[in-house]
């Protein structure tokens, strides 16, 4: 492609260089025709020194097997050529030699020309490559920062999640434990109220109504408690209402032994981590007053 680009340049400055020098619309046609630029190249030069495009189609008509022969056959039609017409005139001899100095000057200047253009070419297609390589690496180590986060709070969810499911079991046990314990008790104590009096049992009776109201009111309690982190995490980790830094400090307060109900007295989504942290220390502020 770019040497395409190049024969062109290279076309276009030799018409120019024909046009100024009145060559005809037929030997511009023709010089057009040439594919090869070594021969198209001094075929200008001859049409510069006057010759005609019945003459430089016959030169080119001649068939040789070896292009250096052909060249060297041009370069003598065209000595002839001039010899046979300026050497009596040194002052047609000296414009000849001034028209060649003028068409090597331009072709001088197409060659300058091209380098510069190859020059500023490669110098922008670096600039391109070396940008989209800076935004590639840009993108990747961007795309590798969200998904380390991503997986540091999925850990920390699931870690979050486990830890309630085990409690939950450990719970359960102790619960059963708890009520087979409190069961035997009860059924111990029946029996030592059966021989008791009238008065013992009434008393008994009292004791035992305290008893299953205090059992009652610490099941209640544990039961909240086992509760509390399916609560947080339906209320603050589910849905995309929080962001990711503000469901890390929710995560970090509910450690730091903070309740659900607690939570709803600062967590906002509308609010930055910073910000439910000033509003979370006035109130336990207020609460320790």
């Amino acid at each position: 492609m770019e040497q395409e680009e190049e024969k062109n340049i290279i076309i276009e400055f030799q018409r120019k260089v024909l046009q100024e020098a009145n060559c005809t619309a037929e030997m511009l046609a023709y010089l057009d025709e040439i594919d090869d630029d070594v021969f198209r190249e001094y075929y200008c030069i001859c049409a510069l020194d006057g010759m005609t495009v019945e003459e430089i189609r016959r030169i080119d008509s001649i068939a040789v097997q070896d292009w250096r022969v052909k060249i060297k056959h041009i370069k003598e039609e065209r000595l002839n050529f001039l010899e046979n017409i300026f050497v009596p005139n040194s002052e047609m001899q000296k414009q000849i030699s001034e028209l060649h100095d003028k068409a090597g000057k331009v072709f001088q200047e197409t060659e300058e020309l091209r380098i510069t253009l190859n020059a500023t070419l490669q110098q922008t297609l670096d600039i391109q490559k070396n940008a989209l390589t800076e935004q590639r690496e840009s993108y990747q180590n961007s795309l590798a920062a969200k998904e380390e986060l991503i997986k540091e709070r999925d850990e920390k969810i699931q870690s979050l999640v486990n830890e309630i499911e085990q409690n939950k079991k450990i719970w359960q046990t102790e619960k059963k434990t708890l009520l087979l314990q409190l069961e035997e008790k009860k059924s111990s104590d029946d029996d030592k109220e059966e021989q008791k009096e009238v008065p013992s049992k009434k008393e008994n009776s009292v004791r035992d109504v305290t008893e299953k109201k205090k059992r009652w009111h610490f099941f209640n309690k544990e039961e909240k408690r086992s509760k509390e982190p399916d609560r947080f995490i339906e209320t603050y980790l589910a849905g995309d209402t929080f962001n990711e830094a503000q469901k890390e400090f929710l995560i970090k307060c509910l450690e730091e032994g903070d309740t659900v109900e607690e939570m709803k007295t600062y967590a906002s989504a509308s609010l930055t981590p910073a910000m439910m942290q000033r509003l979370r220390q006035v109130r336990k502020k207020r609460r320790g007053q």
